[in-house]
């Protein structure tokens, strides 16, 4: 059985990366210190940092929270839909409902990460990393049930979906209305 002192603990820490999520999407992966995060929770900054040990940590957690938030949010329940087509439209449509959200996971998750610290380049890589692996392999089975044609390689295919779905977060965040926003 968890103690209460654990479990306060954990709510805690729960709070402060909910906080640090959130500060996050508008500042940038690695863009918040562990003082303006005391700050804006009315913290001291050792009781924050008590929670994970270096900036680098919390970094690291940050990137974690949004990509477990995310996987919540679009790939597990995309998994109800059947293999390939289906599945790849579940995923294509849950980014797109992050998007109209303005989830802040999404926003950490793809934000450009330049100047980031190597631990968080590395997060945000694997993160992505595993996105395209998902979409790839939603592809290849649409391929292999025929639903999509022999020339459709998997991989290809995955980087082009997320490249547009980047795109339409991109102009989102921007404030783009749609596609004749730029006309």
């Amino acid at each position: 059985m968890e103690s209460t002192a654990r479990r306060s603990g954990t709510a805690s820490r729960k709070a402060i990366l909910s906080r640090a999520l959130a500060l996050s999407a508008e500042r940038g992966p690695g863009g918040v210190s562990i003082g303006v995060l005391a700050h804006a929770l009315g913290m001291s900054k050792s009781g924050v940092f008590a929670h994970f040990g270096s900036k680098d940590a919390l970094d690291l957690a940050v990137v974690d929270a949004a990509a477990d938030a995310f996987t919540r949010a679009v790939m597990t329940p995309a998994q109800t839909a059947p293999p390939g087509v289906a599945r790849l439209a579940a995923l294509v449509e849950g980014w797109l409902g992050e998007v109209r959200t303005g989830s802040d996971s999404l926003t950490v998750l793809g934000h450009p990460h330049r100047g980031a610290a190597e631990a968080v380049r590395s997060g945000l890589d694997a993160w992505r990393a595993r996105w395209r692996k998902a979409l790839a392999a939603e592809v290849a089975a649409a391929r292999q049930s025929g639903e999509l044609g022999p020339a459709a390689d998997p991989a290809h295919t995955a980087f082009e979906i997320h490249a547009l779905l980047s795109a339409a977060a991109s102009d989102a965040e921007a404030g783009a209305r749609g596609a004749d926003a730029a006309a």
